[in-house]
Parts: structure tokens; C-alpha cells; sequence
């Protein structure tokens, strides 16, 4: 089971067309909606967003908005396990503020996550008593005008210690490519 959460100001049907890309019938995808809220950033306006962003640099973080939104998923997981009768596994993926939240419900989650997959996010805070075990994929375009990569970079030392844990980047700005498609189904597959 997948949780695929989109970034700022799209919305659950930008990575339809990937999900049938990936080609994995035996996998389940849920692809949720970020709730509309003003965005800094974009001057107040309102969009799709899983917490306000105030800057490009990331330096200050919207916390409120991140437990929001990590409590949001939570539930939506725990709807989504209630009738399975055996329990799948579950990963998180995410795009651009989808990854960086993927990456903090992990954090900060009592849900046992089998692999998270991260595209061109951030680590928007490290949780200093948890040890993140399960595997990590990060990929990023070296040439990403919104997230830039060194930025991204930096967050990901926090996850140095995890051996669990891939950075990959390739010649792309903030978007996904066919061979980033390809590492994410057999991401998925090895982890299953």
C-alpha cells in the first residue's frame, strides 16, 4: 500500500499518469488531496498545501501545519488498514512538500513504514529520538530552480546515520523522468 502525496498547489491526480507508469497491479496506490490553505509564499493566495512554506530557503518551518497534516495521513492509513484482513506493508512517497512531509510523518509517526521514497523534498526536521530504520529513497534534479539540491543535501545529513538510506540526483529540475520512475518500481519491489 502507497500513499503518494502530491506537492504545493497540485493536486491527487498529478501522479495518476505515473502510478500507471509503474505498472504494479498487486501494489494499492492512495493518492490523498492536501487540504486549501494560504500559502506565504504566493502572497497569502490559497492552494493544495500540506503546511504553509514562508520561503524558498525552508529555514522556518510550519509545524502546526505539518502535525495537521501528519495527523490527516495518519487517520487516512489507519481507514485504509481497517478491512485488510492481512496487513500490507506501507509506504510513503511523496513529491516536492509531499516528500518533505513523507518524510516527517516517518519522523514522527507510531506507524511502522516499509519504505519511504522522497522526490525532489527535504527533511523539514529531525526528530532527535527516533532512529529511522526503514529504507529511504531521495531523488532530486541537479538543476531544481524550487528545491535546490544543496538544500535538499543538507537536510539529508540528518539521515547520514541510517544505512537504509539512497540519495540519488539526476540531470532535471523540480519534475520526475522515466529513469527516476524506474528506480521508484524497483524500490518497491525490493522492499515488498
Amino acid at each position: 500500500m502507497v500513499f503518494w502525496l502530491h506537492g504545493l498547489g497540485a493536486d491527487c491526480h498529478d501522479f495518476g499518469p505515473i502510478v500507471n507508469f509503474l505498472n504494479l497491479p498487486d501494489f494499492e496506490f492512495i493518492l490523498p488531496n492536501a487540504p486549501i490553505r494560504p500559502i506565504t509564499l504566493n502572497n497569502g493566495m490559497t492552494m493544495r498545501g500540506w503546511y504553509d512554506i514562508k520561503s524558498l530557503d525552508f529555514k522556518t518551518i510550519d509545524l502546526k501545519g505539518l502535525e495537521e497534516s501528519r495527523m490527516m495521513i495518519e487517520q487516512l492509513i489507519h481507514q485504509s488498514l481497517g478491512s485488510k484482513i492481512n496487513q500490507p506493508k506501507i509506504f510513503m512517497a511523496g513529491f516536492s512538500q509531499g516528500a518533505a512531509l513523507s518524510l516527517y510523518i516517518n519522523e514522527f509517526s507510531n506507524i511502522q513504514f516499509d519504505g519511504i521514497i522522497a522526490l525532489s523534498g527535504y527533511l523539514p526536521k529531525k526528530n532527535e529520538l527516533k532512529i529511522i530504520s526503514c529504507p529511504i529513497i531521495a531523488i532530486h534534479g541537479q538543476h531544481d530552480d524550487i528545491i535546490n539540491k544543496n538544500i535538499a543535501k543538507d537536510s539529508y545529513q540528518l539521515l547520514k546515520d541510517n544505512e537504509n538510506f539512497e540519495f540519488h540526483d539526476y540531470p532535471m529540475g523540480h519534475e520526475v523522468i522515466e529513469d527516476e520512475i524506474n528506480l521508484i518500481k524497483n524500490f518497491l519491489l525490493e522492499n515488498s
